[in-house]
């Protein structure tokens, strides 16, 4: 009898992420592009235009409890679903890890913070990390930092490839109209725009960037008129108060703006409207708010981290400052607001990177050949079997 191969190997991902994210989201429908079926499974239910399903365990309420059965349903899943691979967006998935890594093919990405060891990569995680990095076909990585993070931890230079998952250089561009955020959040068309785009949580740092701010407000006013923009991305509640209390003390109430979660689709109007991005956490894999400014023409100042400097280089097309030195910070936003030529050329030098390194087209076509060799591959041992 002659074996029906696609039967035995069907073009199906299974999509392991969190829908939450929009990055996630984004990255875990590339398939569709390649003609396969995509499945999604998480903790949290999203609606996806153009996954076949979306899962869940059926027990949601309270968290833990999703979070402890999730393995066994999870199990459940690979069998009904029967993907001709898994996508795991984040090597971290808790105990679901183990079941992940009893499947074959797996594709991984991994993100920076899931093998830094400054973030999540300690403890009893570790282990838990380690299981599915070996059990890994392919493991996607944005950076030469990250491919060395990688390595430290064991030897994967033979399964890692380089994605950028890039950002769509049509809809991330400079020269877009950004009036109506000038008019939602009262910022004058004569205002310098500084633009804080991370996660709100301590670990980014955000009160230093207002503490930075008030030092380059109480030393450039009433020269330069400036406004503070604070993303409040998944936001830690307790710390979004401190920010507020911190802009009150600093008497910067008429400078800040927090703008809550921004929706995805209006990040290149912000983009377009800031003049200056800046963004300073003590670690990182390579952040994609900084492609998305750097194709829109927003002037990156980031902390002196050696992974930046994969993109940047100081005085060039950005500024590195050292990481907790508020003094620095502030002298480089006073420094970069007083030399607009400078920012005006880096604006150049950077759409031309973003363009060469991170294309979302080109990121999009390199995934799906990706895709394409792991499950032709397992496609042929599954017809030998």
């Amino acid at each position: 009898m002659v074996r029906d191969e696609n039967v035995q190997r069907p073009k199906r991902i299974l999509v392991i992420a969190d829908p939450e994210s929009p990055l996630s989201r984004e990255r875990g429908l590339v398939g569709l592009k390649g003609g396969y079926e995509i499945f999604w499974y998480s903790l949290t239910k999203a609606e996806l235009e153009g996954v076949v399903s979306a899962l869940t365990p059926p027990l949601r309420h309270p968290h833990w409890v999703s979070a402890l059965s999730s393995p066994w349903f999870l199990r459940d899943v690979i069998h009904r679903v029967r993907p001709g691979l898994i996508h795991v967006h984040f090597a971290y998935q808790g105990v679901d890890n183990l079941i992940i890594s009893q499947f074959r093919p797996i594709i991984l990405t991994v993100m920076g913070g899931d093998i830094l060891q400054e973030q999540r990569f300690h403890g009893v995680r570790t282990w838990l990390i380690k299981k599915i990095l070996n059990a890994a076909e392919v493991i996607t990585s944005k950076s030469s930092f990250m491919d060395e993070a990688l390595n430290q931890i064991g030897d994967y230079s033979q399964k890692i490839r380089r994605v950028t998952w890039g950002v769509d250089t049509q809809k991330f561009r400079p020269g877009l109209d950004s009036r109506f955020l000038r008019e939602r959040l009262n910022i004058q068309p004569e205002d310098l725009v500084i633009f804080c785009p991370r996660i709100c949580q301590p670990f980014y740092n955000k009160h230093l960037v207002i503490q930075a701010f008030a030092s380059f407000v109480r030393q450039s006013e009433p020269r330069f008129k400036a406004k503070l923009i604070i993303s409040e991305l998944f936001a830690d509640e307790a710390y979004g108060q401190y920010l507020r209390t911190l802009v009150a003390k600093c008497g910067l109430k008429e400078q800040v703006r927090f703008v809550g979660t921004i929706p995805h689709e209006e990040m290149p109007a912000y983009f377009n409207l800031a003049d200056i991005m800046v963004a300073t956490p003590p670690s990182d894999g390579m952040p994609q708010s900084l492609y998305e400014a750097m194709a829109c023409g927003s002037y990156p100042i980031l902390g002196d981290l050696r992974q930046y400097k994969e993109l940047l280089q100081d005085g060039v097309n950005g500024r590195l400052v050292p990481v907790g030195d508020v003094r620095a910070l502030a002298e480089v936003i006073i420094q970069s607001v007083l030399d607009p030529q400078q920012r005006k050329w880096a604006a150049v030098i950077n759409r031309q990177r973003v363009m060469e390194m991170a294309d979302k087209d080109v990121q999009e076509r390199l995934v799906n050949t990706l895709y394409d060799e792991v499950w032709q591959k397992y496609k042929r041992i599954s017809a030998r079997s």
